[in-house]
């Protein structure tokens, strides 16, 4: 009797394990579909006026960039874990031309992907080593490609919201990319944050799929926080 429930045991377990793997090689195959690159974006808009341009610089021990994506881990029966990797070696800046049509241009942000971390470390060198190849692609760069306007009646420390247009360039490849940025202005300093959702085959990258075991969806939110200062 007793090995019997034994072997009923071990088969409902086979069973359990089969049925994990099947779902997670449709995962594999369903989760991340076909996506149509954006392309690269051309340059746009006005010519901005010279004078009146006040500079941003970013401050990196008071931003931070991050993604967000989520994974499958099928042998922790986690079908939709979310993965945020951080990093806070982020340069770059901006201008603002603060005439008569105020307006937002030649944003340039850099992050370090060699220095992206999650929670954890064998995932983030799995990551860098297979995936992101930061050894050889180390910053992901975006530059604004269209001046943005800002609200006439602006005043100091009022949050406002807009659109970024520009090229991110990541794993070698430029595409077009629309950044989402709430910020507003107070006493020399801009803080807000942008965010935008892209995907991993836009970059020639494909989704982290550790055996049909741990797999990565294609789309990932990217956050950055960022503190800029005049001068």
């Amino acid at each position: 009797m007793k090995r019997r429930v034994v072997v009923l045991v071990i088969a409902a377990g086979l069973v359990i394990l089969i049925a994990g793997f099947s779902y997670a090689a449709y995962f594999a195959r369903n989760v991340n579909s076909r996506h149509t690159s954006p392309g690269v974006a051309s340059p746009c808009g006005k010519a901005v006026p010279s004078t009146d341009l006040q500079t941003f610089t970013i401050v990196p021990a008071q931003t931070t960039a991050s993604y967000q994506v989520h994974e499958n881990l099928v042998l922790r029966n986690l079908p939709d874990n979310v993965v945020i990797g951080k990093t806070q070696v982020v340069q770059g800046g901006f201008r603002i031309y603060s005439g008569p049509s105020p307006l937002v241009t030649d944003m340039k942000i850099t992050v370090d992907l060699r220095t992206l971390k999650t929670d954890e470390d064998r995932r983030d060198y799995y990551v860098r080593q297979n995936y992101l190849e930061s050894d050889t692609f180390p910053y992901a760069e975006f530059t604004s490609t269209c001046p943005q306007a800002l609200p006439i009646n602006y005043r100091d420390g009022q949050t406002i919201t807009f659109q970024i247009t520009g090229n991110l360039t990541l794993h070698g490849k430029t595409n077009k990319e629309v950044f989402d940025v709430q910020g507003k202005l107070a006493a020399g300093t801009v803080t807000g944050t942008a965010t935008t959702t892209v995907y991993m085959t836009d970059f020639g990258i494909q989704p982290p799929n550790l055996a049909d075991i741990a797999i990565a969806q294609n789309k990932v939110l990217i956050t950055i926080a960022f503190t800029a200062k005049e001068g």
